[in-house]
Parts: C-alpha cells; sequence; structure tokens
C-alpha cells in the first residue's frame, strides 16, 4: 500500500493518449517505454538536486559541512532512495515510486521529534539550539518535468505510427 499518491496531469498528452486508447493491440511497450524514461528521470534529478519544476534542493547539513574536495550531493549518502526508484506499467496506467519508508519525508517534508535515549544524534549549523526535533526540508523528486511530457509525447508518436502505419 502505498504511503503518498501524486497525481500527475495528463493534459499535455492527453490527446495522444485518447489516439493511444484507438490503437488496436497492447499497449504495455508504450506505458513500459514511458515508465522507464520517467524513471530515469527521476534518478537524474538525484544528479542534478533539484525538483520537477526546477527548484533546487535545499543542501543537506551532511553537504553544508563537507569539507573534502569531492563535493557531495543531498540525498545521496548511500544512493540507496536513488537506487530503489523502479517503474511499473499495467493496463493503463504508468507508476514511478519507491519502497523505501523515509522517502515521502523526503518528497514532502516533515518535521520528526525524538524521543528517549535513542534518538539520533544531531549535527547542528553553528549557532543553533540544542534539541531533538528535525526539520527535513521538501526535496521532491518524484513527479513529471516539461522535458518528461516531451519525451512521453515522442514515445507515444513512435508507438503509434509503428502501430498504425501513419503519423500522429
Amino acid at each position: 500500500m502505498p504511503t503518498a499518491v501524486l497525481v500527475i496531469d495528463a493534459t499535455p498528452i492527453g490527446e495522444l493518449a485518447r489516439r493511444l486508447e484507438a490503437v488496436d493491440g497492447d499497449k504495455a511497450e508504450a506505458l513500459d517505454a514511458i515508465g522507464a524514461a520517467w524513471e530515469t528521470s527521476t534518478k537524474v534529478r538525484f544528479e542534478t538536486s533539484t525538483a520537477p519544476d526546477g527548484t533546487p534542493w535545499k543542501p543537506s547539513q551532511r553537504v553544508l559541512q563537507h569539507k573534502g574536495k569531492t563535493p557531495l550531493k543531498t540525498l545521496v549518502e548511500s544512493a540507496r532512495l536513488k537506487g530503489s526508484i523502479t517503474h511499473a506499467a499495467d493496463g493503463d496506467t504508468v507508476e514511478v515510486g519507491t519502497n523505501v519508508e523515509y522517502a515521502a519525508a523526503h518528497q514532502f517534508g516533515a518535521t520528526i521529534q525524538q524521543a528517549g535515549a535513542h534518538a539520533v544524534p544531531l549535527v547542528l549549523p553553528e549557532g543553533a539550539a540544542g534539541g531533538r526535533v528535525i526539520v527535513l526540508p521538501a526535496r521532491p523528486f518524484i513527479g513529471i518535468t516539461e522535458a518528461d511530457y516531451v519525451n512521453f509525447a515522442e514515445i507515444l508518436e513512435g508507438f503509434i505510427e509503428a502501430k498504425t502505419g501513419a503519423t500522429p
């Protein structure tokens, strides 16, 4: 069961989606190709540290405090979250997501109140007050960019042309 659901507006590719519905046969190939492209663009966001709308992610404390020569990136210390991104195409839907339990906290932001002796030690920026509250800013990684819509349209156009022999 998903812990969070994003509903994506398909209006930019709506006409092609309607034309795809009229194509005889299995559409799984086209939907899987869209899912693979969406999965790839989602993973690229971990390299660019940007949200689907192009907004840069707020750097993590780990990145801000790093003094080494090789720059670090936010949300990729272990690359577990990035590596867990996958897609599934079924019927007339395409999903991209992750099964990592902390993904929603990073996607939407979260305030975490730690309690007791098992609280994770915090590394706070200089001058910050102590405490056991962690505020994670939203760092959206799942979503669709304008470039994604263009790519999806090209995938659908190619599929429709291959199935019907007609250019969309």
